[in-house]
């Protein structure tokens, strides 16, 4: 790896650390706020709307180290990189989130079909609590979008997105809080199941995205690359394709079959594969192996 790359690679780590550590700072603070919500409610749908904001919280934790440690450069250990930390990373939070769901939707079925319901206490304090969180959340999310598309990090812009959903999930809840306030009492626990019920597809989500990178499936489709590889002129074939990887960090193996006259154009024949792949599906480590149908000077 070059100076460049690895002082350019340093930078960027650097930069997302300090969004990441500021945003968690904010996500520390919503997390107060929604626990005492929730004490001076004791709405159940608030405590679990507060377990989710954690979720944000723990993730900034864990993308801290995990962006020191992604971005560090190959070593004997793991030729490969480091980036898959990352996706273990995400998955293990995927899974607490997993047990977090089955708790607290049992404690939301309990109540919602015991005869004695939960007795709330709600009043405009505690709506203007919540509100105040949803603000906080959305100055998070349009601070963290602007810095993950001005760095071209992937990871802020999905976390982002992620705090976008929790400002959805905030507004249900002051919905169920007001239902809640004027009488209906059982609300809350139904609320509390969808939101559990949001969670879990979320979960289900990062273990969809984790588990093929982890298991190091196919990321890309071998019949695509073979396409635009043998529109290559000069190659005339191209089989044993493999991929694994996700976007910013995939790897790409493949064998053609190459017609050059001599040894320095079938290197600039898998120069020409290289660059049309990575114009397409963006950076990738390129493995790329020719067989002449010939023999070359």
């Amino acid at each position: 790896m070059c100076v460049s790359t690895m002082f350019n690679q340093k930078s960027y780590a650097q930069e997302v650390e300090r969004v990441l550590l500021i945003i968690l700072l904010l996500n520390i603070l919503v997390v107060v706020i929604k626990l005492i919500a929730g004490w001076l409610s004791s709405s159940l749908t608030i405590i679990v709307d507060t377990v989710h904001s954690s979720i944000d919280a723990i993730n900034n934790i864990v993308g801290v180290f995990i962006i020191r440690y992604a971005t560090a450069p190959p070593d004997k250990e793991h030729p490969y990189g480091h980036a898959k930390f990352e996706t273990l990373g995400a998955f293990f939070i995927a899974g607490f989130l997993a047990v977090t769901c089955f708790e607290i939707g049992s404690q939301a079925l309990q109540q919602l079909f015991t005869e004695q319901t939960r007795v709330l206490k709600i009043n405009q304090i505690t709506f203007f609590i919540m509100a105040l969180t949803i603000i906080i959340n959305f100055v998070v999310a349009r601070y963290e979008a602007e810095k993950g598309r001005k760095l071209n990090s992937h990871l802020l812009i999905a976390d982002a997105s992620h705090t976008m959903s929790d400002i959805y999930v905030s507004l249900s809840v002051v919905t169920s809080l007001f239902f809640s306030y004027l009488g209906y009492k059982r609300v809350d626990a139904l609320f509390a199941l969808a939101i559990t019920g949001f969670i879990a597809y979320q979960s289900f989500q990062i273990f969809r995205q984790t588990i093929p990178v982890l298991v190091d499936a196919a990321s890309l489709d071998s019949t695509e690359i073979e396409s635009l590889a043998v529109e290559v002129q000069g190659v005339k074939a191209c089989h044993s394709i493999r991929s694994r990887g996700r976007a910013g960090d995939l790897f790409v193996e493949m064998v053609i079959l190459v017609t050059p006259e001599t040894l320095e154009q079938a290197h600039r024949l898998t120069e020409q594969i290289e660059s049309k792949l990575k114009e397409k599906f963006g950076q990738m480590a390129i493995t790329i192996h020719f067989e002449p149908t010939k023999p070359m000077k």
